[in-house]
């Protein structure tokens, strides 16, 4: 765990790309803890995970981009 001010922090956003999975950074203020930085992994993006995140019912028919476009044009 490391211990930076908020002028450090501010100057020197590049120290979260620093941290290690799982470290944390603490950003003091007058000696106070102001806020906790943490890293995590960042998921990797399955067909799963695409599916629960998508927009719209899976059901219905597909959108055709180029069609609509089409329409506006007339």
């Amino acid at each position: 765990m490391k211990t930076v001010t908020v002028r450090e922090f501010y100057h020197n956003a590049g120290l979260v790309d620093g941290l290690a999975e799982g470290k944390k950074l603490i950003v003091t203020a007058n000696g106070r803890p102001k806020f906790v930085v943490s890293k995590s992994s960042r998921p990797k993006m399955s067909r799963e995970l695409a599916e629960i995140r998508a927009v719209g019912d899976p059901s219905a028919p597909a959108f055709d981009g180029r069609a609509f476009l089409v329409s506006l044009k007339k």
